[in-house]
């Protein structure tokens, strides 16, 4: 039986032809928008990532809550399809129930999902540059993070 590379991703989940079918989810941030001249806000990026294509589908979330991630993944499901697999960290953002427990991290590093960390350390790094250290409005933010996932989408 040929070994996953991945550890969360079993042989028997099957395969599928169609993008995002199996998804990861990171977040990123906080990234400071403003809302008026002296009233600035957080927004976080919620970051997509197909693991069987790597291919990346960013989006913004308004907040850290369960609400703010559901409307992420609610324009995810519009655009790309419903996934039939959602891995994420153990992160304490929003209320998840396990099957069971991730694996244990490797002794010194963290969980085993390198590829996804780098697309989100890529991402944040794309995404820092073009914003450069302004504030942005909403507007400004969408159309950074559009152009943060054309450009990951070339490599």
């Amino acid at each position: 039986m040929k070994k996953s590379w991945h550890p969360y991703l079993k042989p028997d989940l099957g395969t599928s032809l169609r993008c995002f079918a199996h998804c990861v989810v990171d977040f990123a941030g906080p990234f400071f928008i403003k809302l008026t001249r002296k009233v600035t806000a957080k927004r976080y990026l919620c970051l997509f990532t197909c693991a069987s294509a790597r291919a990346v589908y960013p989006e913004i979330a308004y907040s850290l809550d369960t609400a703010s991630f559901l409307n992420a993944l609610s324009r995810l499901v519009a655009s790309r399809g419903k996934p039939g697999v959602m891995i994420s960290d153990n992160g304490t953002n929003h209320q998840w129930r396990f099957n069971k427990p991730p694996p244990p991290p490797p002794a010194g590093g963290s969980y085993h999902r390198g590829i996804f960390e780098a697309l989100i350390k890529s991402a944040t790094k794309v995404l820092c540059a073009i914003l450069g250290e302004l504030r942005t409005t909403d507007e400004e933010l969408l159309t950074a993070v559009a152009l943060t996932a054309h450009f990951l989408s070339m490599f």
